[in-house]
């Protein structure tokens, strides 16, 4: 399994259900979510052409609120300025204490795999009003989002201090009227789409989300143990692609849980405030994604990076393992930019770095950047697709193509190997890449960088393969590469590599390849070896398969439903889908990594059964939700609704998938009926 599987959490001991919206969904465990008692509903109304009403659960309103307080910072940001002349002291969320006065919640924001290779919109304003009528502006400023980005990465945001008291209502604006979002055809090329609400109308200005509590869901802040709340943006749910008219229709999914289990890295920047060697850390001023800050302070918080003697650096272009790096970042000084990637240490509640990039080895530093998968290398010129541009004055666009120059005073180093001795050669077809440099061109479609006399650095490079077997030599296995960074390989010219992406040798290092059999769709992070000296083609780091989790079934009829979306359903053998019903499903796939299947190419329908340890099992109708954690009661729950009348709209599963049965074991199931 590819580094951690997040597991099934429980918000509320005392009640095994859930409350579920199609697109956003609350997970937490029992001590995070201790005010609550049973669910309670509250409304949350969508604000755009034209206003929705859903029900919820209570504890979506802790989902809602903090999804936009990952924006907004730890002391000194406006929420604590305006609520000062009634709350008095803040907490100082970079070094919390069960002492301060107000509580701690850490955010972070990531984004389920799909198909989008930008997704970036504003996020205008967060308001929250207190039971006593107090209106809070959470959003000191407007703040740009790619959201994109975050499918293989989790970016944390900030270290909340939120004023005791209860929240009994909130709003939140996301601004379309410059977004960027492209999604690739099926030729793998970029192509711009318009965002339209579901009445296919273009939304070219904000869509305001407004929660509504009743009296029993309010958002009680009091001080506690800080808590990790990860929110995930599921791009791939939240947008229905039409590439007939280049549109997208927006209904956003979110899934939030509170102390999670997070299965990809986490990622933590801003600029350097101080460095403590004696204590192995470090305390940044947080600076979500590329966010400029007018002024002084830090109105999005200031947070605390622990270290370890493993912790690995980069700074300045220069490699150093533990206190050594350290003390070079202390050196550095104040301001200095910062980004660390590590993981969450729940035992003593702070953020753990395991690699930090400092100076002019962070993005929007002194040079221009760009960060991009390489398609092809001739020479010293190697060029990159689906690439961010990062400018020295911090501006960020998305690019479908960048032609970069290197040469021998390239510097070139290996994510997470700071004593490593690189070179340009390192640098081959399949590769992610960040590179510094200065840009000679920056007309659209023949952008360039000349890093001839800069810095490049191989990033952990994500590979969706179909199993072929072991290479012969017992430590290798042999794949037919899909995709490399989710871009399809026919992009890829591989000339001069010497690797073969039908035979690809995949070094294992130590990793196991007996849990796959022939054809099986597989995942692997880890580098590219360096170019003309294959096989092996690709040093393996992590490597996961999807017949016990991570597949994702998905099928939709349309917004009117169907009454004909399966052929059985019960309890112990399960939903089996039906295919050939009326009308014919709008879309119907299996996903497995870089291989997507057709349902109807199956030998046959597919079932879905339940994880006999329970999930998330939900029902949405008519405005309300009900979510079951046993898929007994779940099917019961269904079987009823269905003799009554309802039609099916969609059904999504998320599970792992036995190719031999046809058969998906869930953890997660959502249909909405009409």
């Amino acid at each position: 399994m590819l580094l951690n599987s997040p597991g099934t959490l429980k918000c509320d001991p005392s009640h095994t259900s859930y409350r579920w919206l199609p697109g956003l969904l609350f997970r937490g465990k029992p001590d995070c979510c201790r005010f609550v008692t049973a669910p309670q509903a509250f409304i949350i109304g969508i604000t755009a052409m034209n206003t929705l009403r859903y029900a919820f659960g209570k504890t979506l309103l802790l989902t809602a609120l903090c999804m936009g307080l990952a924006l907004v910072g730890c002391g000194g940001g406006s929420a604590d300025n305006a609520l000062s002349s009634s709350t008095g002291a803040t907490t100082n969320c970079a070094n919390p204490t069960p002492q301060d006065p107000t509580g701690c919640v850490y955010v972070s924001i990531t984004d389920a795999p799909g198909d989008f290779l930008t997704y970036t919109v504003n996020v205008a304003s967060l308001q929250l009003t207190r039971a006593d009528g107090v209106t809070v502006q959470m959003l000191p400023n407007a703040v740009s989002v790619d959201f994109a980005q975050y499918s293989n990465l989790t970016e944390f945001l900030t270290g909340i201090s939120m004023p005791p008291g209860n929240y009994t209502s909130g709003t939140i604006t996301l601004d379309y009227s410059n977004a960027d979002i492209e999604v690739q055809d099926s030729s793998g090329n970029a192509v711009k789409v318009t965002p339209v609400d579901q009445n296919g109308n273009p939304i070219t200005g904000s869509l305001t989300l407004t929660i509504n509590p009743d009296s029993k869901g309010v958002l009680h802040v009091a001080p506690g143990i800080p808590r990790l709340l990860n929110v995930d943006f599921n791009l791939a749910a939240s947008n229905i692609v039409d590439l007939s008219n280049d549109t997208v229709t927006v209904e956003p999914f979110l899934d939030a849980q509170v102390n999670p289990a997070i299965g990809k890295v986490i990622r933590m920047r801003g600029p350097l405030a101080s460095v403590s060697v004696a204590n192995s850390s470090y305390v940044i001023g947080l600076r979500p994604f590329y966010t400029p800050l007018n002024g002084s302070g830090n109105p999005y918080g200031q947070m605390t990076v622990y270290t370890t003697a493993n912790t690995t650096y980069e700074i300045n272009q220069t490699g150093y393992t533990g206190s050594a790096g350290l003390t070079a970042l202390q050196a550095a000084g104040p301001t200095t930019a910062t980004v660390a990637r590590g993981t969450f240490d729940f035992s003593d509640n702070h953020f753990v770095a395991a690699e930090v990039a400092a100076g002019s080895s962070v993005p929007g530093g002194t040079l221009d950047a760009a960060r991009g998968v390489v398609i092809a290398v001739s020479g010293t010129t190697v060029t990159l697709r689906g690439a961010t541009i990062i400018r020295s004055d911090q501006s960020v666009v998305f690019t479908d193509d960048v032609v970069v120059t290197v040469g021998a005073n390239t510097k070139v180093r290996e994510e997470g190997d700071p004593s490593g001795t690189f070179a340009i050669n390192d640098i081959s077809v399949g590769q992610r890449l960040l590179v510094f440099g200065t840009i000679t061109n920056s007309n659209p479609g023949s952008l360039a960088i000349d890093a001839s006399n800069g810095f490049a650095q191989l990033e952990y490079t994500r590979l969706d393969a179909v199993f072929n077997g072991p290479d012969g030599s017992a430590t290798g296995m042999l794949v037919n590469v899909q995709s490399f960074e989710g871009r399809p390989v026919s992009l890829f010219n591989f000339t001069g590599s010497g690797s073969n992406p039908s035979n690809y040798d995949v070094a294992l290092n130590g990793l196991s390849d007996s849990s796959f059999t022939a054809n099986d769709p597989v995942v692997s992070y880890g580098f590219v070896t360096p170019f003309g000296s294959a096989p092996p083609d690709f040093f393996a780091k992590s490597v996961a398969d999807f017949s016990t989790a991570r597949a994702r079934l998905g099928i939709y009829w349309g917004t009117a439903g169907t009454t004909q979306a399966f052929t059985s359903i019960d309890p112990v053998n399960g939903i089996v889908l039906d295919l050939t019903g009326s009308p014919a499903p709008v879309f119907d796939n299996l996903r497995r990594g870089g291989v997507i299947t057709v349902l109807t190419a199956l030998p046959a329908p597919p079932t879905i059964v339940g994880n006999p340890a329970g999930g998330d099992f939900a029902i949405a109708q008519n405005g309300s939700v009900e979510v079951h954690a046993n898929f007994a009661d779940f099917v019961t729950d269904l079987t009823s609704r269905l003799n009554a009348g309802g039609a099916v709209v969609g059904i999504w599963s998320v599970g792992g998938f036995d190719s031999a049965s046809n058969t998906l074991t869930a953890n997660k199931i959502a249909v909405v009926l009409r």
